[in-house]
């Protein structure tokens, strides 16, 4: 019944065909005085919401309102002109200047129909961030083993393959064992060593001898490593909501995994810290259990006076930050930034020898993307401007990080113009002793193209590089409409160019006479689809973008071109199979489908695929496990697809032998 209902209301709203997206109202005769209810319900809402602060544009609620809005405003204005020109073709047939008249007619009909058919175009362009610069024209110096490269793993079995009951953050909606998977890849990936205890080698090295002048030195027992997270929606340690952006406590644990058990780092020379909020309980408790000497440093544990919320007595092994008055921040605009050069460190962060930054990535609403850039505003002391947080608060910062219009004291700031984050991101002992840039993407759910397709982006970034992270992150952002029209990049051509950047500012964050040079490789791809970088493409400069997407469905027949004619279930191969199949299938058109796999029971053993897709051919595998990831017995196994385009439902089976 739900879903006859559901039909029934989408067939109201008009669609984008690439994202399957509501992007406004289906206007008909019948419907129309619908359409100008909700049209004009929009434009009163942005004006109340939007107008006085413009960076409510990324808000959910606007992006619904925002298109609707903007398709009644180009309505009102299409039939507006149209009917004066018809006015004119009236004028001009009662003058028996009939040709010219008929022109006027046409138009004015053209006019109308546009206009009440199809506005998308006038929302997307008013409110999505387009960049100032061309595809695939890299700028900056690429950074790393590989320089420029951007890992990106994706992997459908991550969330919710278990149960779909519970929290998020427990075990049977979020998978250890994939994400532990998912960050080995990475890293295997990113160094292009085979072997996970020569990649972490070979990063320490590489890291050692760019940034210390050390050659061949690895890890030593005793260099401290501060592990910056973001916890700026773990604002109490018990978790009593579904918010998803908050660190995932698998993929954390699986970092930790990593670091202890195969780089050989001692538990005691680790600390994960956020000098504003708390380490909520769901990640504290997770991996406290098996690293129980891993420190946690976070914001005044002991001293809760002002805070929001918390057990008002010291939690135990999560410890207070500390600024450190000898480890300070000179911004490249010190009018604009007050406090240069006074605004402290933490000491976790004075001690360690490396960093790895763990971002969240997300739009904004001040600086158009939070990613791992904008982590480091977690990391900044001010002595005297801000009490609120006990000085841990980075709003002096907020003038010149403004990629919207944020309020009437915070407006946009243009490109080519000063950025703070640049300072944070090149100073020597916060973004330059980065040893790893991750961003965790796990149920974030602005991206509805292929693979995502609407369900959870299950995703973890990894570059040695802060610039070409953060330009890929912004790529993902942006291609699913979530990033606002502003000046999202500009920090990053800043970036890349630090030495010399646009702006013309001398960014010298320790004020020791030597600027900043190049921290990373800027570019944007060359289209959503290809989600290619100028070294994907064979050039010598750039991004490299390395995608190992895993458990989702690979197209096999690309072009529009073939599209097939009929769904088509076909045999797996190989059949008998141990341990794994491939299954092919072709779907005609867009399409609901869901791939099952039952015994000879009837009893459902696992869903393999259960989400909207695109036509063409493609092909998924099967590993012998259940939705409980355990290893199924041998024997006969019928996988059934079912497919829904909204007009009618099929289905086909087929069988199907393992042997273990």
């Amino acid at each position: 019944m739900f879903s006859k209902i559901k039909r029934v209301v989408i067939k109201q709203f008009t669609k984008c065909s690439r994202t399957g997206k509501i992007t406004g109202l289906l206007v008909k005769r019948k419907t129309l005085g619908l359409w100008i209810v909700v049209g004009l319900a929009s434009v009163i809402w942005i004006l109340f919401r939007v107008v006085p602060k413009p960076g409510r544009a990324t808000y959910p609620c606007q992006k619904v309102a925002l298109p609707l809005a903007a398709g009644f405003i180009a309505w009102l204005l299409g039939l507006a002109g149209s009917t004066l020109i018809l006015r004119r073709a009236r004028r001009l047939f009662q003058k028996q200047r009939y040709v010219v008249g008929a022109i006027c007619f046409a138009t004015a009909v053209l006019l109308f129909s546009v206009t009440l058919s199809d506005t998308r175009d006038v929302a997307a362009s008013a409110v999505n961030f387009v960049p100032t610069d061309p595809a695939n024209s890299p700028t900056g110096t690429g950074k790393g083993i590989f320089p420029g490269r951007v890992v990106w793993v994706y992997d459908r079995l991550l969330c919710d393959q278990g149960s779909t009951s519970g929290w998020w953050w427990e075990d049977q909606r979020t998978d250890p064992e994939v994400a532990r998977r998912m960050m080995t890849q990475a890293l295997l990936n990113l160094t292009g060593i085979a072997d996970p205890v020569e990649s972490w080698e070979a990063l320490f090295k590489y890291f050692n001898r760019t940034h210390y002048d050390q050659n061949e030195k690895g890890y030593q027992a005793g260099d401290k490593i501060a592990i910056k997270v973001n916890n700026i929606f773990s604002r109490t340690y018990q978790w009593t909501s579904s918010q998803d952006n908050r660190p995932c406590p698998q993929m954390v644990h699986a970092l930790l995994w990593q670091l202890v058990n195969i780089a050989g780092v001692p538990q005691e020379d680790i600390t994960l810290y956020d000098c504003i909020f708390y380490h909520g309980d769901p990640v504290y408790q997770y991996c406290h259990a098996d690293f129980p000497s891993v420190r946690w440093a976070e914001g005044d544990a002991t001293d809760r006076s002002g805070y929001e919320g918390g057990p008002g007595t010291d939690p135990g092994t999560r410890e207070k930050v500390v600024p450190d008055p000898n480890c300070v921040v000179y911004y490249g605009d010190p009018d604009l930034v007050p406090g240069s050069g006074t605004v402290c460190l933490p000491t976790v962060v004075s001690e360690a020898k490396y960093l790895i930054s763990i971002a969240l990535p997300r739009p904004h609403e001040l600086a158009g993307v939070t990613l791992c850039a904008k982590n480091f505003f977690g990391s900044v002391w001010h002595p005297t401007v801000y009490q609120y947080y006990h000085g841990w608060h980075p709003e002096f910062m907020h003038k010149s990080v403004a990629a919207l219009n944020f309020s009437n004291d915070i407006p946009m700031r243009p490109m080519g113009s000063y950025n703070a984050l640049v300072d944070l991101m090149g100073h020597k002992d916060l973004g330059g002793k980065v040893l790893l840039f991750l961003a965790e993407c796990i149920r974030y759910r602005y991206w509805s193209a292929p693979p995502f397709n609407g369900g959870p982006a299950s995703s973890l970034f990894m570059s040695q590089d802060g610039v070409a992270i953060e330009s890929v992150l912004l790529d993902f952002l942006r291609s699913e409409g979530a990033v606002a029209s502003g000046t999202a990049d500009n920090y990053l051509h800043e970036a890349a160019q630090a030495g010399n950047p646009p702006s013309g500012t001398v960014y010298d964050p320790e004020n020791d006479g030597i600027p900043l040079e190049s921290l990373g490789v800027h570019e944007h791809w060359n289209n959503p689809t290809d989600k290619q970088y100028s070294r994907n493409l064979g050039a010598g400069e750039g991004i490299e973008l390395i995608k190992i997407l895993k458990n989702t469905p690979t197209v096999v027949e690309p072009s529009n071109r073939n599209i097939p004619a009929a769904f088509t279930l076909f045999a797996n191969y190989p059949n008998p199979f141990n341990p794994s199949t491939t299954i092919c299938y072709s779907l005609p058109t867009f399409a609901d489908i869901r791939l099952n796999i039952y015994n000879l029971k009837g009893e459902k053993v696992r869903t393999l695929f259960n989400q909207h897709q695109s036509a063409g051919t493609f092909e998924i595998s099967w590993n012998g496990r259940n939705d409980k990831n355990e290893r199924v017995a041998s024997g006969i196994y019928i996988y059934k697809m079912e497919i829904n385009t909204g007009r009618e439902i099929d289905s086909q089976s087929r069988q199907m032998l393992l042997l273990n």
